[in-house]
Order: C-alpha cells, then structure tokens, then sequence
C-alpha cells in the first residue's frame, strides 16, 4: 500500500493514538455521538410538552450507550448509495436504533437539524481532542522542562549577540526565559478561546423547530443543549457556525509554533557554537564519519513551520464563506488535524532536545572572557552619567570594531582617564543587570500557567469522557 502522507507512514507508529482519534473514523464517529446526545435531548423536550413518550431509565441506557467503532464500513456503503456523508449518518444510527430495540424512537433522529448542525459540534469535538489530549500535555512538558532549565542557568553569564555580534552580556536562564515566557504567552491565549457551536438550521433562522412544536423556546433550549457539549452558543449564524473562534484558535496555534521555531533556531546555534551539546539519535553524514547533526532540532522546525503554514491557511479561507453556505471550506477543514499533528512532532522534538541536553559552562565563560569590549556600553553610560559629555563619542573611537581582553579593557579605560572604581572592578560576567531576577519572575509566571493550564487539561478531558467522545 502506498501513502501520500509521512504522517501515515515514516511518522505513523509515533503518531498511531493520534491518527485514532483525528481520523476521517474518528469524526464520523463524533457526529454519530453527536447525533445520540442530540436525540436522547430531543426526546426529553418533546415528551414534557407530550409529543412523545419519555424513554424508560433501561431505553436510555441502550441509547446512550451505543458505540461504533465497527461500523465505518457500513457508513461508507450508506454514503455511496445516498451521496451525502451526514445523511449516511443518520440512516446508519436509524439502523443501529433499531438493532438494539429503540426502533420507535428512530424516526426522531436528525430530525431539525441541517448538516452542519452536526458537523460544526463534531468538528469543534474533534479539535478539543487534538489540543487537550494531545498537543497540550506535550505543550505543558516543554514549559516544565523550560522551567527546570531557567532556574538552574539563571544566573549563568553569557556573552549576548545583537545582528550576531558579540554584545551585552546577558543570562542563558534569561535567554530561555524570553522563550518560556513567549510560550506562557500563547499557552494562555489558547485556553482561553472558547470555540462556537450552534443549532440553528438550514439557514441560521431556526425555521424548522416550530414545525415540530411552537410551545417550546427553541432558541433557549439549543442553545443549553450546545453549552452542554462545552461550547459557546453563536448568537447569529448562517447555515454554518461563524468562523471566528475557531480562526482565532487555529491562528493562536500557527502564530504559537512560530514563536517555537524562534526557540529552535536559538538552541541551533548555541549548539553551533559550543554552548549545548544535544544528545540523541546519533544521525550524521553519510561521508563525514565524525558528525553528529542536530536533527531532533531541524525536524523539529521543519515541522512547526510546515503546521503553522497549514493551520494558517485553513484559518484564512474558512474566514469566508458565500451568502448562506457554500462548500468550499467542507474539505480545508478535514485538514486540520493534519496541521496539528506537524505541530505536535515539532513540539515532541523540542522535548526531546531540550529533557537531554548538556551545557557547556566551559566554552560559555571562555567565549564572554575573549570579548571585554562589550563593557563599552556600561562605560560610556557611567561616564555620560557622571557627567562626561562626550563619553559616548570617545568609547566609540576606542571600542568600534575591537576585540579586547582584560589587559585591553583596563589600557582602554586608561585611555580615557578613568578612575572609577565601578568600572575598574567591572567584568563581562558581571555586567548581566537584572537578568537572575527577570528569569525568576518568568518563573513564577510559568508555574501559575502550568497549573492553569493542567486545570483545562484536565477540565476538558473530563467534559469530553462525560460525553462519550473520549475512554469509549
């Protein structure tokens, strides 16, 4: 069997449990679930205004407990011979019904609901699968072990780099704190978009419920029925559900890996320079036996910008859609778990790197004690604030383009008659400001973010097993 994704075969055994539950199985598994909750609800508001008769407590445990994960097969018969795939749903569920001695209820299935009805809440199920189940733990493990990091290096000096140029020195801990807190950034920003889901017909007007009874607040009562599978009830929409939250989170996420293409890129070149050492599968050149090449970190980037670039797109077209409907975003969105899944490979690598790493304390304090002209800024500073005018203008004609060492720097502060005790007693690591107590405050910051952020872990995966979406 050929495969046109990597994803279904070089990565497949790594991302199995994934594909599970993502899968074009998956979600029409969902909107089957869908359609149950929807029809044991049904049921519960027609039988008290007395259209039909309530289920018994042993009716309603067979409904709710029907499962279907032998049963693609068959939708996939119904969907050739009837050409719609949510028709093929509902008449397989008719037959499921009826399997199982729930035949007089089975003409109610469906029954208001237009496609997209079923499909935005299955679709909006099967995204909070990917993020909750999947791509937020792996999220959450990268922060603690960024965590981990930035409190043992905090106060570790290291040579900084403008336009990669040796400059003012700074902290490895504050380094990774500025991509830590980047991450806690996006981490909240996701959680706490809240995706949309609605009932409300062919056209968004509802105009098929009080066909069914006009004794009933149909607005109200779907509207608690949607809360109910965790989503925020639209207050207007077309046929379909507005795009916005959900543009919003697929955005978040591509804008997100962005960011973590930025920390890989970083780790790439301390361990260029010497500054880490990676360890890992040790996969080098096919001709050059003494390489060993970073590749956990460039496969690492390769997929975060493929899955930003995937989700951003989706994200841009189903932002339009024409007059009521049309169906040109149906097939971009099948690809959403396609785009999460580069994401989370990119994410898994990081941790990879980043739970093996050594640092190379060694190479770090040899490279900022080779280059005491970056103490030209605390100089011209001091001096400006001790009065010298033009103490910027002389340190510029003394340190551009130089390359000192510690008798270099005490003959340059010579030059400039200096007798101040602060900047004789100076040195490069010693000139990293406030960067320890930024990095702990960065710190505290991730710790209230992990526990957030394990709170909605945990939250979600609770709604989504209560549901029946998840531990079936």
């Amino acid at each position: 069997m050929g495969y046109i994704s990597p994803l279904d075969d070089r990565y497949y055994e790594e991302l199995r449990d994934y594909a599970a539950m993502v899968s074009e199985r998956a979600f029409v598994k969902y909107r089957l679930r869908v359609e149950v909750l929807y029809l044991d609800f049904l049921i519960d508001i027609l039988s008290k205004v007395g259209l039909v008769k309530p289920l018994t407590r042993e009716e309603r445990e067979k409904l709710l407990s029907l499962r279907f994960d032998d049963d693609y097969e068959q939708f996939k018969e119904i969907e050739d011979r009837l050409g719609h795939d949510v028709k093929a749903v509902e008449y397989l569920l008719r037959e499921k019904l009826s399997g199982v001695g729930l035949g007089r209820i089975a003409h109610l299935t469906h029954l208001g609901l237009t496609s997209e009805d079923v499909n935005n809440l299955a679709l909006g199920i099967l995204i909070r699968v990917t993020i909750y189940d999947y791509l937020m733990p792996e999220l959450n493990t990268l922060l603690s072990t960024l965590v981990t990091l930035m409190d043992r290096y905090a106060g570790l000096p290291m040579l900084g780099r403008t336009h990669g140029q040796p400059a003012t020195p700074t902290t490895l801990g504050k380094e990774i704190a500025y991509h830590a807190c980047r991450l806690t950034y996006w981490l909240n920003v996701i959680v706490s978009i809240r995706l949309q889901g609605k009932i409300s017909g062919a056209t968004g007007s509802m105009a098929s419920f009080p066909m069914i009874s006009d004794g009933i607040n149909w607005p109200q009562v779907l509207s608690n029925f949607v809360k109910g599978l965790g989503f925020e009830p639209a207050l207007v929409t077309t046929q379909i559900l507005p795009p916005d939250s959900l543009t919003q989170l697929l955005t978040s996420i591509g804008l997100m890996s962005q960011a973590l293409i930025n920390l890989a890129q970083d780790l790439w070149i301390y361990n260029m320079l010497g500054y880490l050492r990676i360890h890992g599968k040790p996969i080098g050149s096919s001709t050059m036996p003494h390489k060993v090449n970073p590749v956990d970190l460039e496969n690492a980037e390769g997929n975060l910008k493929l899955g930003s670039s995937i989700l951003m797109e989706i994200s841009r077209h189903i932002q339009v859609s024409r007059l009521q409907r049309d169906l040109s975003d149906s097939t971009i969105k099948r690809n959403i778990g396609l785009g999460i899944a580069h994401v989370i490979l990119g994410v898994r690598r990081l941790n990879a790197v980043l739970s093996n790493i050594d640092v190379n304390e060694d190479i770090i304090n040899k490279d900022l004690n080779e280059h005491w002209e970056v103490l030209s800024e605390a100089i011209q500073v001091r001096l400006r604030a001790l009065g010298m005018a033009d103490a910027y203008e002389r340190a510029l004609m003394l340190f551009r383009g130089s390359r000192m060492g510690i008798e270099d720097y005490k003959r340059a502060l010579g030059g400039l008659g200096i007798v101040d005790d602060v900047l004789r007693e100076l040195g490069p690591g010693k000139y990293t400001g406030y960067a320890r107590e930024l990095t702990m405050n960065c710190i505290n910051q991730c710790k209230y973010t992990l526990e957030l952020i394990g709170t909605k872990i945990n939250d979600e995966i609770n709604t989504l097993k209560s549901l029946g979406f998840l531990g079936q």
